[in-house]
Parts: C-alpha cells; sequence; structure tokens
C-alpha cells in the first residue's frame, strides 16, 4: 500500500496470533537530517547509506538543492551523496519550502546564515503556528539578520546573510526545543569568533548529546561545562563551546542507524500481544536515545530486553499483561505516545511526565492523546506538562483523529491491534517520517 492509495479511513484487524518476527526499520530522521546538513557542511563528496527515504528528508534535500549544494539519491533515496562545499553556501538567495518538519525549519535556517543573500523558509499552516523565536534570538546573539516576517516569532522566517558569521557568546532557549541549540552548534565551527551557548531553561540532553556525538564523527568537538547543581535528569549544561577553525570531513561512507522512535510501535506491539519482535541494526548503544523506550521503559513494564549482534529484541510479558509506569518522558518525548497507547492495557495507572514541549509539535500531543483516549472509553487525566492514564477493561469503538500527526496514527494504531473496531482517520499522514508504516505493520502477521 502506497502513500497515493491510502484510504481515508482504515479499520485496524486485532492480531489473530501472538507474534514472532524481525521486522527492518527505515534510518533514522534525526540521524538523516543531521548527517545531510554535516555533509553539505563538509568538503567533499559524501554518502550516505541506510538514510531515511519520507517527506520530512524530502523536504531537507530540496532545500539543499535550492541552496546550491548536489545531492543525489540512489536505491530509492536510501543512499544520498552530497556534495559538501567547506561551510560556504552557494546560493545568494532561495525560498525554501520546509513542510511541517520542525527538524528541517531549525537546520536550514542556521544553515542559511553561512550564505551570502536573503533566504525565506516557510512551510504549512501548522507549521507557521509553531515558534521559533528563541533561535531567532539566540542569531541575533551572533550578529546574524534572522526575523518571523510576521513578526510573531513564527515561519515565514527571513535570514539576511552576508558571508561572515561573527560568533561569540549566545543565549539558546531550550524549552521548547533542543533543536534550536543543535541548528547552532551544527555551525558554529565556522563562525569568525569562538563560540559559546549559554542555555536557558532545561533542555533534554539525549537529542543534543546526538548532535555532539555526530559531529565528533565528523571531526568537529562541541564541548560541554560541568552540569549545574540541579542533579536532575534534565539539568542543564551551563554552556557548550565550539572553537572555531574546525572543519567537518567528508565521509566517503556513513551509516544511518534504523530510527528508534518508529521501532518503539513493533517493539510496543510485542509488549502488548506477549510477543517477540527483532529490530536489525538496533543496539542499548544506539546513538539514538529513544533506544531507551525498549531498554528502561519496557523493561519496567514487564517485559524483556535483549541484544545480539543482529539487533534488539523486546519480548512481551504473557498475555500482555503489563505493569503501569511513572515516568519522566521528557527525553524521549517522541515515544510518550507509544507509550500512552499501551498504557491502557496495564495493570494500574501510567503517568507522563515533563512533556509539555509536545504541546508545540505536529499538534498539541498531549490534547491529542487525551482525546483520542478517551474517544474510546479510556479514562484519563490531562495535566499541563503530561497525563495519567487508567487501565481499561473494555474499550468502545471509535475512528481516531490523527491530526495531520503522524506519531497520533501510528501510536492509536497499536490499540486496534488489540481489540476490535479501531479506525484510523487519514492513515497518510505516516508518510511524514515513515512511509511504508502499514505495511511493516502487516509482518506482525507473519504467513497466517
Amino acid at each position: 500500500m502506497t502513500a497515493k492509495t491510502f484510504p481515508q479511513t482504515l479499520e485496524m484487524i486485532p492480531l489473530a496470533s501472538v507474534p514472532d518476527a524481525t521486522i527492518s526499520i527505515p534510518g533514522s530522521k534525526s540521524l538523516t537530517n543531521r548527517a545531510l546538513i554535516l555533509a553539505a557542511l563538509a568538503d567533499g563528496i559524501s554518502e550516505l547509506r541506510g538514510a531515511l527515504a519520507s517527506e520530512d528528508t524530502a523536504v531537507m534535500i530540496e532545500s539543499l538543492r535550492r541552496l546550491g549544494f548536489s545531492v543525489e539519491s540512489e536505491d530509492e533515496g536510501r543512499t544520498l551523496r552530497i556534495a559538501g562545499l567547506g561551510g560556504k553556501v552557494p546560493a545568494n538567495s532561495a525560498e525554501l519550502y520546509i513542510g511541517n518538519s520542525g527538524t528541517s525549519t531549525r537546520f536550514l535556517t542556521a544553515l542559511c546564515t553561512l550564505g551570502e543573500g536573503r533566504f525565506r523558509l516557510d512551510g504549512t499552516e501548522r507549521m507557521r503556528q509553531r515558534p521559533q523565536a528563541d533561535l531567532l534570538d539566540a542569531l541575533a546573539d551572533m550578529g546574524v539578520s534572522a526575523r518571523s516576517e510576521m513578526g510573531n516569532g513564527s515561519p515565514p522566517l527571513i535570514v539576511e546573510s552576508f558571508g561572515e558569521l561573527p560568533g561569540g557568546t549566545v543565549r539558546v532557549g531550550t524549552e521548547a526545543s533542543s533543536q534550536f541549540l543543535t541548528a547552532i552548534l551544527m555551525i558554529s565551527p565556522y563562525a569568525k569568533h569562538d563560540v559559546t551557548l549559554e542555555i536557558r531553561g532545561k533542555l533534554r540532553p539525549f537529542y543534543v548529546d546526538i548532535t555532539r556525538k555526530m559531529m565528533a564523527q565528523w571531526g568537529v568537538q562541541a564541548y560541554m561545562s560541568a552540569q549545574s547543581n540541579d542533579d536532575s535528569p534534565t539539568a542543564s549544561p551551563i554552556a557548550f563551546r565550539v572553537a572555531t577553525g574546525q572543519s567537518y570531513q567528508a565521509q566517503p561512507t556513513y551509516q544511518i542507524e534504523p530510527d528508534a522512535s518508529s521501532a518503539s510501535y513493533f517493539f510496543a506491539a510485542a509488549a502488548i500481544s506477549g510477543g517477540r519482535v527483532t529490530v536489525p541494526g538496533l543496539s542499548p548503544d544506539s546513538l539514538q536515545g529513544d533506544v531507551r523506550f525498549a531498554t528502561e521503559v519496557l523493561v519496567e513494564m514487564g517485559c524483556t530486553v535483549s541484544h545480539d549482534e543482529w539487533g534488539l529484541t523486546v519480548q512481551g510479558p504473557e498475555g500482555g499483561r503489563l505493569r503501569g509506569v511513572n515516568k519522566d518522558m521528557s527525553a524521549i518525548s517522541d515515544t510518550s505516545l507509544t507509550l500512552a497507547a499501551i498504557a491502557p492495557f496495564a495493570n494500574s495507572p501510567t503517568t507522563v511526565t515533563n512533556i509539555s514541549h509536545s504541546r508545540l509539535q505536529e499538534c498539541d500531543r498531549i490534547s491529542a492523546i487525551c482525546t483520542e483516549l478517551t474517544r474510546l472509553g479510556v479514562k484519563v487525566e490531562e495535566f499541563p506538562d503530561g497525563l495519567t492514564i487508567y487501565p481499561a477493561t473494555e474499550f468502545r469503538p471509535a475512528s481516531i483523529q490523527t491530526y495531520e500527526d503522524h506519531r497520533v496514527a501510528m501510536s492509536f494504531a497499536l490499540i486496534g491491534l488489540r481489540v476490535p473496531g479501531v479506525k484510523i482517520e487519514n492513515p497518510a499522514c505516516v508518510a511524514k517520517t515513515f512511509p511504508d508504516f502499514w505495511e511493516r505493520l502487516e509482518l506482525l502477521r507473519g504467513t497466517d
């Protein structure tokens, strides 16, 4: 089934048997889009293998081409070759369409500051509602002209650059998204002066760790200062520092890991069915923090997780009898929807906290979870930064509204694997990050 042939409503059919499956997952969106930027900034040709081919990465690739970079695609977009120009942006003007891709918006806005000219970035109506003011303010601290065309801190965004990135000390707000910090970190080696990034607000460090590790793989060091006195999981570092004069080295072959967020749906399917699912190419040592959904969250809920040279395996408890948990999901918030979808099958309430920033993503995700679980007859309590979900013994048949949010669609599909009467509206929205999700979900049924 392709995106062009999706019905408007897709009815889920519960699994007839306990799954025992090995399911390959497409490349990580986070790693693919970071690697595309690093490759464009490097000097020479880099080849990315196992890249994600989706709407979000297509937006990034098309924008890089509009900025004058050569990007070649093979193997249906899973192999990409990018000719980097050593920190230079070829075009002196460009109109970039960013869809509803927050990652592309932030990374490309920062990249445009290395050019010499005027660049405009615009997206969907929802993208025009998503705040980018913290990034714009941080770029202003660097001496860059970057503004919101409407004056509201959201796209369309205008970058007017002059061929030189001043650098210096920059204050970065990270409450809404750690991607503001990531965007500036990646361009910082090409600033005129050393860059020191001082953090405003709490930081979700695992996503920034991905960036720093990838920068190091490509030849650039970004140093983090000592932690503050607050030893909570989301405590902010005092600062990050990137020395000028460093440069990214082109990678003849760079392998992209499978997407750990996308894998969470299949691991969760094992959890609620008492089945077994293996995802090749993932390990507990993944660059992606979202692998902790399996290695920590599902383990706490009663699953068994193992790893060998082939990949990561989750074995659900017999009968899918899970335990409720109380989890701060700030570090792996993309999987908070996955947790919410399996929480009604637990034997005690599940509380999710510290995900207030998810209200500003593709949709207000906290509100969406609460609304759709309630539609199914599940008791839910909503808080400003999270929710509590109670065990459900019965579900009402319902058509799930997906709010054009890929993660809402994929998460609520899990409930339909366990109970009848679940329909997913606008199933095509999964194309944003996982175009063949529905086909791969069917692999859980084996040959039956």
